[in-house]
């Protein structure tokens, strides 16, 4: 009878404690008896509602192996396999990629759009991932990442690789030069240089010839042209980093984006503590929760006569959101005089990246001075911006 008993009760004491478990179910969760029955209340009740989805066919595209300065594009395909409008925009990207136009796009039920990604290969050799983010009206996906991989080639046809000015003094006209070269066609065609940033596009001069086999760098190469950049007064003083542009009948290298890079120095320089740089006159922010934001100081030095005398505007920056302050002059002597300035992330700053890597290029402070000589200062600012 004892063994009975115990029995008994144990099933009693199974069958509470599963009342008192689908009641603490029950009473977290409103919709657990609906989940709970067998019949047409299981169904979700976000089922019920007519709403938007979002299926990207292959959101990861692998580019394969790129020649430096080389551009690809691809092509996603977003559909819509819901049974309400899909809204889609541009929630941005980790990089200077350009991206088609999705902002205030509509896609109907069962319709379909296309999004081109294009990226320029302007890293070293080596990995690279790059991605872009779109936001849409899905209830279950806010946003989807559009992914592009691949590796750059170390070797190129352009040897160097850049147009490296080292220091330039205010008012001195330098050139450099890089040779583009053909190593399996026969004939070539370089041609239609652009520099990429207009604000000093009329401080560089360009001259491009072609050359004798026998004088150029790579032995191996069967035909080559030599490009001339020289760089003339009036770039800001500063560190500069643009990109010459040029055109060629390379199978796969229609279009070559070369570096030119160097520092114009003067009687004006940036100095800083934290995070400056001065060997390559850049400041490193680094690295930000975009909900927490950051900042970084450096100070602009003026020396000779009339020091005191300079004043500073703030002429551009880029990205626009970086908030940039400009402090009161501080007089160590006649000759001497340091300018506080003060270079805010703020906080709810979205994603980002300007690191000046293959993500993204270092952001950009441009000053406007009175100085007679100098009118303007570049400084180079590196950070990005997490979630």
């Amino acid at each position: 009878m004892r063994i009975i008993s115990a029995i008994v009760l144990a099933a009693l004491i199974g069958v509470l404690a599963g009342g008192v478990y689908a009641y603490v179910e029950v009473r977290n969760d409103p919709d657990a008896l609906d989940k709970l029955a067998d019949g047409p209340a299981a169904k979700s009740k976000a089922g019920d509602k007519e709403s938007a989805h979002i299926t990207v066919d292959e959101p990861h595209y692998d580019f394969g192996t790129m020649q430096r300065g080389t551009s690809k594009s691809h092509e996603f395909v977003i559909r819509n396999t819901g049974n309400a409008p899909l809204k889609i925009r541009n929630g941005g990207t980790t990089c200077k990629c350009t991206l088609s136009k999705v902002a205030d796009e509509s896609i109907p039920p069962g319709g379909s759009t296309m999004v081109k990604l294009e990226w320029t290969a302007k890293a070293d050799g080596g990995p690279f991932r790059q991605t872009a983010t779109i936001l849409t009206n899905d209830p279950t996906q806010s946003q989807i990442e559009l992914l592009v991989d691949g590796q750059i080639l170390a070797q190129s046809n352009v040897e160097p690789p850049d147009f490296l000015f080292d220091k330039l003094s205010v008012g001195e006209t330098k050139s450099a030069q890089v040779y583009v070269m053909a190593m399996l066609q026969d004939e070539l065609t370089v041609k239609d240089p652009q520099i990429s940033d207009p604000t000093v596009r009329d401080k560089f001069d360009v001259k491009i010839e072609p050359v004798d086999p026998k004088v150029l760098p790579n032995k191996s190469a069967k035909r080559g042209y030599r490009v001339t950049v020289t760089a003339k007064d009036g770039l800001p003083v500063g560190r500069f980093h643009s990109w010459l542009t040029l055109h060629t009948d390379l199978p796969d290298a229609a279009k070559l984006d070369i570096p030119i890079v160097g520092q114009v120095v003067g009687d004006i320089s940036v100095t800083g503590v934290t995070g400056w740089n001065a060997e390559e006159s850049v400041l490193t922010i680094g690295s930000v929760k975009s909900n927490e934001g950051g900042q970084g100081k450096v100070f602009l030095v003026v020396r000779g006569p009339g020091a005191a005398d300079i004043k500073f505007d703030i002429k551009s920056k880029d990205p626009d959101v970086l908030k940039v302050t400009l402090g009161q002059p501080k007089k160590l002597k006649d000759t001497l005089v340091q300018v506080p300035v003060t270079i805010d992330v703020p906080p709810g700053t979205r994603p980002m990246v300007h690191l000046d890597t293959a993500q993204g290029e270092a952001a950009r402070i441009v000053f406007s001075t009175s100085h007679p000589k100098i009118k303007e200062l570049s400084l180079a600012v590196r950070f990005a911006v997490e979630r």
